[in-house]
């Protein structure tokens, strides 16, 4: 006997099965070329990344901090530290002073590295003087989200983080280059070294992004929006606060725009007004993704989508932003640009991309 198919079984079958077509792709310019160059196994979760010359520095979860030479193409590990147990999250080097900054979930961290950034430098050479520091130094909590650090002269970094803390806000924390006095008969020459000082600043409701452009400072406020600040001064002059459809995760400065990684809400643009002191909202773009963190590459910005990978959208007119093109790289956690490359931080290692005009 035939089995008779009722119309209204027909039609649910139709709209489950229509309900499960992919949506039609995003429309790209494609004004770039992108291609893979490899990818470099780091073991745990790649979930930060810098490249500095031809050394790059990864924050590898489970399996540490890793520091890693690209020698005319052939990548090698050349370090890995666990500074705790709790898996690394997010890495930073301030090139100048070689002073490398980490956190974890349990707190922040800093070393001096060797001329060669291949190591860290725990003996400091002066004349006849030899001092042995084998510590880790620590600032902030397990709260840490970003940072930024800033040589402000050849005796003084600054390193600014901000927290999920709402009575913390933004700290800063000066680092200053100290000589310490030969003693005679015993240390005659002295040797330098790094004495830790900080400053915090409140700035109410939860902090997680952060960028910074001379004396302004943005941060992202999660679902209280972004707010933009005269940071000139040791209290913070509030310029301007205005909300996100999204949560907003990270800012970043683009000319005389604030580009704001909104989340499931995609990317807002805002002016930043005469003098850069104010924020006016002047366009947004949705990109298939939810924006987590945003980098640069000439007019191009390079949003790290976590499952979605990687979109970039064309900025030429940031009044009317364009989606370039999606790079299927996995999870993104964060992504960063030197010279032609992008270096994206993922779930599978580190993968570099050229990137040039078409």
């Amino acid at each position: 006997m035939k089995r008779i198919i009722s119309p209204l079984l027909l039609l649910t079958l139709v709209l489950s099965l229509s309900s499960c077509l992919k949506p039609d792709s995003i429309k790209n310019s494609t004004s770039v070329v992108i291609n893979l160059i490899d990818v470099i196994e780091t073991t745990g979760f790649a979930r930060d990344v810098e490249a500095h010359g031809n050394k790059i520095f990864v924050a590898a979860s489970q399996a540490g901090n890793q520091i890693w030479q690209d020698d005319n193409g052939t990548v090698t590990k050349i370090m890995e530290h666990h500074f705790s147990a709790s898996p690394a999250l997010r890495v930073t080097l301030e090139p100048e002073s070689r002073i490398l900054f980490a956190f974890d979930r349990e707190k922040g961290f800093f070393k001096l590295l060797n001329e060669e950034l291949t190591d860290f430098d725990s003996v400091y050479v002066t004349g006849d003087c030899i001092d042995i520091d084998e510590n880790n130094g620590n600032y902030g909590s397990g709260s840490n989200e970003d940072f930024i650090a800033r040589k402000l002269n050849d005796s003084l970094v600054a390193l600014y983080v901000i927290d999920r803390t709402p009575s913390d806000g933004l700290k800063r924390y000066y680092f200053n280059r100290r000589f310490k006095q030969p003693i005679p008969f015993i240390c005659e020459g002295g040797y330098y070294f790094w004495e830790l000082s900080n400053v915090g600043v409140s700035t109410g409701g939860i902090n997680l992004g952060m960028d910074i452009r001379d004396s302004l400072t943005a941060i992202s406020h999660d679902e209280l929006g972004v707010g933009l600040y005269n940071s000139a001064r040791i209290e913070l002059d509030t310029l301007s606060i205005v909300d996100t459809p999204g949560e907003a995760l990270e800012v970043k400065f683009y000319e005389n725009y604030l580009l704001s990684a909104n989340n499931w809400a995609g990317m807002e643009i805002f002016s930043l007004g005469a003098g850069g002191n104010s924020l006016t909202h002047v366009s947004d773009i949705e990109v298939g993704g939810w924006v987590k963190q945003i980098s640069i590459w000439n007019d191009i910005a390079v949003l790290s989508c976590g499952e979605n990978g990687i979109f970039l959208v064309d900025l030429s007119d940031p009044e009317n932003p364009k989606v370039d093109q999606p790079i299927e790289a996995g999870y993104t956690y964060r992504t960063y640009v030197a010279g032609d490359i992008i270096y994206a931080a993922t779930r599978e290692g580190v993968k570099r991309y050229h990137i040039e005009n078409r």
